[in-house]
């Protein structure tokens, strides 16, 4: 079976933090879509914790569930720091 993914705002430039899209000036969910899409290119399946710019620093914005393995929104390329 292959797998395939989506273009849905958890992988969208324009998803900040607080789930709120900047282009429309909506509060999204994990499920959705739109027409505006701008693929963050820089999240894939290896993007984690132990590669973010952010770990263990105080830009990080959930220092006590940060672990090596764990990915979140807030997931920061070390090489765009």
């Amino acid at each position: 079976m292959a797998l395939n993914s989506v273009n849905s705002c958890t992988n969208c430039e324009n998803l900040e933090k607080s789930f709120n899209c900047s282009v429309h000036n909506v509060v999204v969910d994990l499920n959705n879509t739109c027409d505006n899409h701008n693929l963050k290119v820089n999240i894939t399946k290896s993007s984690s914790c132990s590669n973010c710019s952010n770990h263990n620093t105080s830009s990080c914005s959930h220092p006590k569930q940060a672990t090596n393995d764990l990915l979140c929104f807030d997931w920061s390329n070390i090489g765009e720091a």
